[in-house]
């Protein structure tokens, strides 16, 4: 493990222990507890003379553990995460991801049509294209739709502005996980791999951990698809739903759809040479660290999420939720996903490189 790592995870556990010390002794200072408006979560039934002490015991255990030998930093290293990973985790990080994508998404997709027409020339065909999404996106969210897509933004940007405290502490929390995911994986890094991780065997049952993977953003992707309809399926809801209602349900179904997408590029082609239509990168290799990153952080993101999930169906006596927002399979199909793919591309070190194919 390098210095860099180690002098890491030696300021990270400091700045824990000082925030354990002011949630311990200041207790207006604690995010969490009863009066939290994240429910989702373990910390929610955690008041700041349970939480304070445990965060400084954290900080102090990553001190000490961080400058030792390989046993003892990965014994810490998995100790952190579990305190990180379920204690002061919640479901507020997949708040962040699904709304980001909602809104980045459909961006996304313009500047990628608009570079596309610039490459071929083609600005006509693209406006009208366009034009012709922005106008059934009215016709399915009601209209007005159009007009109202401001206020939409609006209200998500005011949403978290006031959640914005919040979940900093979410984000906080999701970066010092982070961190102690990277000590153990490099203090568990150590000697022969097991001989069935080959890229042969991972081929066969990276397949199936993938499929299952793409799998599970659909219930939610059809859960809000509802809200286009008369039907909505949210017992919440009691009566029709506003133009800015249903554009949130679109996009955030459409979220859903592209992550499952998205993880089927681990096993198909475009998820190893950029397809034609991509602007700039198409027809070249794309880089194993690009979805490795992005899916094991979407992986990630998911087991974060799923102990507070858990939980709170539990306590509500909704197990159901579970099979809507399957958050523990899908962080570990997932997870398995990628692993497949690394596994499956890790001897190809050109790869690494972007150049043309």
């Amino acid at each position: 493990m390098t210095r860099t790592i180690r002098t890491l995870g030696a300021l990270l556990s400091i700045a824990v222990t000082a925030v354990g010390i002011s949630w311990w002794t200041i207790p207006a200072s604690y995010p969490f507890g009863a009066a939290d408006r994240i429910k989702v979560s373990l910390t929610h039934l955690l008041e700041h003379d349970v939480t304070g002490p445990m965060t400084v015991a954290a900080g102090i255990v990553g001190l000490v553990v961080i400058f030792g030998p390989g046993p003892l930093v990965r014994a810490g290293a998995v100790a952190e995460l579990l305190f990180f990973g379920m204690v002061l985790s919640d479901a507020g990080i997949m708040i962040v991801l699904a709304y980001g994508m909602a809104i980045l998404g459909p961006v996304a997709l313009l500047v990628v049509m608009v570079m596309v027409a610039a490459r071929r020339k083609a600005f006509g065909l693209v406006g009208i294209t366009v034009l012709a999404v922005l106008v059934v996106a009215d016709l399915i969210t009601g209209f007005g739709a159009l007009s109202l897509v401001g206020r939409y933004l609006g209200n998500v940007a005011g949403s978290f502005a006031s959640f914005g405290g919040r979940l900093s502490w979410t984000l906080a929390n999701a970066a010092a996980c982070a961190v102690w995911a990277v000590i153990a994986m490099k203090a568990f890094r150590t000697g022969e791999p097991p001989r069935w991780i080959r890229p042969e065997s991972a081929d066969k049952w990276g397949r199936i951990v993938t499929i299952g993977a793409a799998m599970c953003p659909l219930p939610y992707a059809l859960y809000r698809l509802t809200w286009l309809t008369p039907w909505p399926t949210d017992s919440d809801i009691t009566g029709p739903l506003s133009a800015d209602t249903r554009l949130q349900g679109l996009l955030l179904a459409f979220a859903a759809l592209a992550g499952a997408v998205l993880t089927i590029g681990l096993i198909s082609r475009w998820g190893e040479v950029f397809p034609r239509w991509v602007p700039i990168f198409h027809g070249r290799p794309v880089p194993v660290r690009l979805p490795v990153i992005a899916g094991g952080t979407v992986a990630g993101i998911c087991c974060l999420a799923s102990p507070g999930l858990v939980i709170d169906s539990v306590m509500r006596g909704q197990p159901v939720a579970l099979l809507l927002w399957p958050y523990p399979l899908w962080g570990a199909l997932l997870a398995a996903a990628v692993l497949a793919y690394w596994l499956r591309h890790r001897s190809a070190p050109e790869r690494f490189r972007v150049g043309p194919s």
